[in-house]
């Protein structure tokens, strides 16, 4: 008969086959939280192994050098050789009787002699129904209590017979499987049981037997016992496996149920509102709806009306960060130090602040520049309005007062306002006084200074010319930094634009000229402007001398080379005012600001030098031998300067500089003569 062999499993071999199975049925999908618990806690096992044999290699430390004590290893018995019925082997022989000496032997013939004697009755069971079956007859009245078959008195009398107890040949087996040595124990063991009382021919024992030839027969080997032993220790090492597996899955899911909620923990308070019974998308919503709104809308109302919200200054809140961290604390880490972080603060209470700001100070300055913008005008001073040229007067404008908005003032109280909860807030504003007021402006306007020369002398067209002049002239307005420019003003002399032919100078000669005469125009202009205190840009003075100003301070003027032009140095406006008097004066005035302190300046020629004329001698055929006639007088050439002279309000000279040089040809005498 083949014999199938059994591989008692290691105590680990359950864990691995089922983690083999395990990860067989995960090949598709990442390790779940439960493996990587596991292995967490299989790695801080082993090293707390580790650490165990740490210290215990420490603690021996002291024993070392000193052999170790051997352990006593029993030797294996020889295994014992069936024979078929005959007598064992002298080693056999000898083994047994060793083992006879012992009380471990002794347990051991007890065993065998029990399960022989279990099979003696099993045998004479199957016998006797085997016998009942064929012949129908009713079941022995007696019997042993091995269940062999045994005589028993009649009904009548009802007297229990012992049956003799049979020799060991008779208790063989039939399949001679079981030796003569197992044999003679089972009848020693029938010999000492007793006989029993049967009534009515049959008894429970007859039940128990007739059950048991049903059930297969079992085989014994062996090595039953030390299979059985080592099938009991496997089997409580799997239990005691699956027992530890059960308790860390339990604290597994213990923990895993702690940490793994969709709302805070508990204990969590954000500005004193516990919010674990809140997911993060709750609490967000809460606060974007219930908390943020009352800081977002205060408000500050200005004095003028306008009114703004905290929103509109540049309000923030770190509350969604503040929610997030909130959170995110614990969620973090292993799972045993997630759970480890929760255990700590079990029972307490984890407050979070949330950090505000009702403006934002440049938003602030912004809106306050915007405000200031709306409010604040320079002071404006009272100035001209217009001038009369025929009537010399000034028409002013009122002044305007400014206003400037106290721009730091504002921003402060509107922040204080907000970080009080929003209020109304006064807008501070300044008043700019001006510096010229209309009441003033009749005192320093008028006539700055004014020049006049004769033309008596001239013939009509040369008034007519210089009326022209004149005309074009009068009441030029010009502004702060504008030039002058008398051949830009008065245009070209031309007999179309009304001017007419009369005397005039030309390199050093008097000559017919369209628009002769105006040079005296240009003259008392010249004398006017320096006056009026007016920088001079060009000026050049007359080829020869005139007799209507003094040496040094005319001013001549020719189409194309020769212009007087000056520029308006002062501030304001200045106006320029001329005309021919009846008497035939030419008069220039300039009308503006006056100049300060009541100053006033005169112009000044010096003749410096004198140029000596020539005689020039010329024949005249038609005049009589020793005859001489003066044809053109003589006249004296000069050398002269100007200058500005400026006077204080008193009369007293305050300054004196050098305005222009001239310099003036000598006409010759011509005297004509007979040959």
């Amino acid at each position: 008969m083949t014999e199938t062999k059994k591989t008692i499993p290691k105590a680990g071999g359950e864990k691995s086959a089922a983690k083999k199975t395990s990860g067989a049925g995960r090949k598709t999908s990442a390790p779940d939280a439960y493996d990587a618990f596991l292995e967490e806690a299989e790695r801080a096992e082993k090293e707390q192994a580790k650490g165990t044999r740490s210290r215990g290699e420490t603690s021996h430390k002291g024993t070392a050098g000193k052999p170790a004590a051997r352990k006593r290893t029993p030797k294996p018995s020889a295994a014992k050789k069936p024979s078929g019925g005959k007598e064992t082997t002298a080693s056999g022989s000898a083994a047994a009787g060793k083992r006879a000496s012992s009380g471990k032997a002794a347990k051991t013939e007890y065993q065998s002699d029990l399960l022989a004697a279990w099979d003696e009755l099993e045998r004479e069971s199957r016998l006797r129904r085997d016998a009942r079956r064929s012949n129908g007859s009713a079941a022995p009245q007696w019997r042993t209590a091995s269940g062999a078959a045994a005589a028993r008195q009649s009904s009548a009398n009802g007297t229990a017979r012992r049956r003799p107890p049979q020799s060991p040949a008779s208790r063989r087996p039939a399949d001679g499987r079981r030796s003569d040595r197992n044999g003679a124990r089972a009848s020693k063991a029938r010999a000492r049981q007793a006989v029993l009382l049967v009534e009515n021919g049959r008894d429970p024992y007859d039940d128990f037997l007739d059950a048991a030839d049903r059930r297969p027969a079992r085989k014994r080997s062996k090595g039953i016992g030390a299979l059985t032993v080592l099938l009991a220790a496997a089997i409580v090492c799997i239990l005691g496996l699956g027992g530890w597996q059960y308790a860390q899955y339990q604290r597994f899911l213990t923990m895993k149920a702690a940490v793994d909620r969709q709302t805070f923990y508990d204990g969590t308070a954000v500005e004193g509102i516990d919010v674990s019974a809140m997911t993060l998308e709750q609490a967000k919503a809460y606060w974007a709806e219930q908390i943020e709104p009352q800081y977002a809308r205060r408000t500050v109302t200005l004095s003028n009306g306008a009114a703004f919200t905290a929103a509109e200054l540049g309000y923030s809140s770190d509350y969604e960060t503040v929610l997030g961290n909130a959170w995110s604390a614990g969620r973090s880490g292993s799972l045993e130090e997630r759970y480890a972080a929760l255990s700590e603060r079990e029972g307490q209470t984890v407050s979070y602040a949330v950090t505000r700001s009702a403006y934002s100070a440049e938003v602030v300055r912004q809106c306050v520049s915007a405000i200031a913008a709306q409010i604040d005008r320079p002071a404006e001073n009272a100035k001209i309005g217009s001038f009369d040229a025929e009537s010399y007067t000034f028409q002013f404008s009122d002044e305007v007062t400014g206003s400037r908005l106290d721009q730091t003032r504002l921003a402060a109280d509107m922040a204080a306002a907000l970080d009080a909860g929003g209020g109304e807030v006064e807008l501070v504003v300044r008043a700019i006084q001006p510096e010229v007021k209309k009441e003033d402006m009749a005192s320093q306007y008028g006539m700055i200074a004014s020049a006049v020369t004769n033309a008596s002398s001239s013939s009509a067209n040369r008034l007519s010319n210089i009326r022209l002049a004149l005309q074009f002239i009068n009441g030029t307005c010009l502004k702060p930094g504008e030039t002058f420019s008398f051949n830009g003003v008065v245009g070209e002399r031309t007999t179309a634009r009304g001017f007419k032919s009369a005397t005039a100078y030309s390199s050093g000669k008097v000559i017919e000229e369209v628009g002769g005469g105006i040079c005296q125009v240009s003259t008392t202009l010249f004398n006017a402007a320096v006056k009026a205190d007016l920088e001079i840009v060009e000026r050049h003075n007359h080829s020869l001398t005139v007799g209507y100003v003094d040496l040094g301070k005319d001013a001549a003027v020719n189409w194309g080379n020769q212009d007087l032009r000056f520029t308006n140095n002062s501030s304001d406006s200045v106006y320029i005012c001329c005309y021919l008097t009846s008497d035939k004066r030419v008069r220039f005035g300039i009308f503006g600001r006056l100049l300060p302190n009541g100053e006033s300046i005169t112009v000044e020629g010096v003749t410096t030098g004198k140029i000596d004329f020539e005689t020039v001698y010329q024949a005249n055929p038609s005049m009589a031998s020793g005859q001489t006639q003066v044809v053109q007088n003589g006249k004296q050439g000069y050398t002269a300067e100007a200058y500005k002279i400026r006077w204080d309000a008193n009369g007293n000279q305050i300054g004196r500089e050098l305005l222009c040089k001239s310099t003036y040809r000598a006409t010759s005498q011509i005297i004509e003569y007979g040959p």
